[in-house]
């Protein structure tokens, strides 16, 4: 498979051997709305999910992140929308320069409870919202852009996501 994206940011020192971290995520759709996560911390809105850890497989994976994050116990996999690659500075890596490979998945979810957030996803003030793609991608370049980010981080990366499921779900 092609991926999504390939996306290496030039501002960060790549060393001779560099970590790689896979992921998940999941694009859930309703009725014109996306399910996000959004960060009181950051103010800025990205896909659910998250890492792989050892052992795990990547539905497995997907299924863990999206009960702890948006409290989905049924979810049925739609299809593998395909993957991206980044080389950047990984926040949960504590800064260092990794490739992080992320597949994404469209899904739906036929039923929620509560979510369990993990103690730094709640420091992070995670919350799942049903949103306006065009809502969350304004948010994500005018918290960007207010910041001066240059370097490349998670939420470039998922705004540009945003841009592409919006143009292939017709949001």
């Amino acid at each position: 498979m092609v991926p999504l994206m390939v996306i290496t940011d030039s501002l960060v020192e790549i060393p001779p051997k560099i970590i790689t971290r896979e992921a998940v995520r999941a694009v859930v759709i309703h009725e014109n709305l996306i399910l996000l996560m959004y960060s009181n911390t950051d103010q800025m809105y990205g896909t659910p999910g998250g890492g792989i850890i050892l052992n795990e497989s990547k539905f497995d994976t997907l299924h863990r992140e999206l009960l702890e994050e948006i409290g989905a116990t049924q979810v049925k996999i739609i299809e593998n929308l395909g993957y991206t690659e980044e080389i950047r500075e990984s926040r949960s890596l504590y800064g260092k320069v990794a490739k992080i490979i992320t597949d994404y998945y469209h899904v739906d979810v036929m039923h929620f409870i509560s979510s369990k957030l993990e103690d730094y996803e709640e420091e992070m003030g995670l919350i799942p919202m049903w949103v306006k793609i065009d809502e969350a991608i304004r948010q994500n370049q005018k918290i960007r852009k207010s910041l001066n980010l240059t370097k490349i981080n998670f939420y470039y990366t998922q705004t540009e996501m945003l841009k592409y499921i919006k143009s292939r779900f017709g949001l």
